[in-house]
């Protein structure tokens, strides 16, 4: 398997500059992104204040971006990562379908604005999860909720049929999907809290509660601490030190996840600074191994 010396997750303006400055110091890299690069800023009609381009319209602005980071040939994967964790060489990556290797990472995720269901953190890894492929595993022949926010997952929902005896499937409103299976059961209903003392028994509903024994969440985005263990956050933010870095060796953050101001330009110097603290950790890495 290959090892990257950088895995940036995200392809927002952050992440596009950290991929930038990550190719012109030649380093190995990879860029996660499942957003449709900055979907966010590709609906303002009109940017106004990026040094260089006095009114350039957010899209015009992101193809700008993708086409200076593409020059440096990161390998780019439009799908999500579900799974990020310390490993013996650096830190092992998940997708819902392959895993990667990287000796570094920089999160670039863009500003957090999902809330946690009660119980969601709670019971995170004991029938909670965000990734059908790595745990679906766990619930073969058992019952299941997948609830649904924001994304539709007809993949993920086909596996879990396969697998599980029963699969409950929860959204906000109606799908546009046309799966369909004898032990699938589509539900439009607002869930409000997923129950369980030592792991998951249930999950409650504006009227209903449903036994079940696992919960999968599949979200636009999911909080940094779900997809991190153990990184520190300010508030709902990624807490970074001067030169970026998060508390986890190795990690660093750049762009809308470490907080306000959410700015365009901020962005991208974070990018930069996040990168050159990464290449800076690597050169001490081989150093110290030398």
């Amino acid at each position: 398997m290959d090892i990257y010396d950088v895995a940036i997750i995200g392809g927002g303006p952050a992440g596009l500059s950290a991929a930038v400055t990550c190719g012109v110091r030649n380093k190995k890299m990879i860029l996660f992104d499942s957003g449709g690069f900055s979907a966010k800023l590709k609906k303002a009609q009109s940017v106004k204040n990026y040094l260089g381009f006095p009114e350039i319209s957010g899209t015009e602005l992101m193809n700008q971006f993708l086409e200076h980071a593409r020059e440096y040939q990161p390998t780019i994967i439009t799908e999500k990562v579900v799974f990020a964790a310390t490993a013996k060489q650096g830190f092992d990556l998940g997708t819902a379908n392959t895993f990667y290797k990287a000796k570094t990472v920089i999160l670039a995720t863009g500003g957090m604005t999902a809330t946690l269901l009660p119980g969601e953190k709670e019971l995170l890894g004991r029938g909670v999860s965000y990734c059908a492929t790595c745990d679906g595993h766990f619930f073969k022949g058992k019952i299941v909720a997948v609830i649904l926010d924001g994304l539709e997952n007809p993949s993920d929902l086909e596996f879990l049929s396969e697998i599980c005896a029963r699969v409950l499937v929860f959204s906000k409103k109606e799908l546009q999907t046309s799966f369909v299976a004898s032990n699938v059961e589509f539900k439009i209903e607002n869930i409000k809290k997923i129950v369980g003392s030592l792991k998951v028994e249930g999950i409650e509903g504006a009227q209903d509660r449903y036994p079940v024994d696992g919960v999968f969440i599949f979200r636009e985005s999911d909080p940094v601490d779900a997809l991190f263990a153990g990184i520190e956050l300010q508030g709902k933010s990624v807490a970074v030190q001067a030169d970026l870095a998060t508390n986890i060796p190795g990690v660093f953050a750049a762009g809308d996840c470490t907080g306000y101001p959410w700015q365009i330009s901020r962005a991208t110097g974070e990018g930069l600074v996040a990168a050159l603290s990464a290449v800076k950790y690597l050169a001490e890495q081989k150093t110290s191994k030398e």
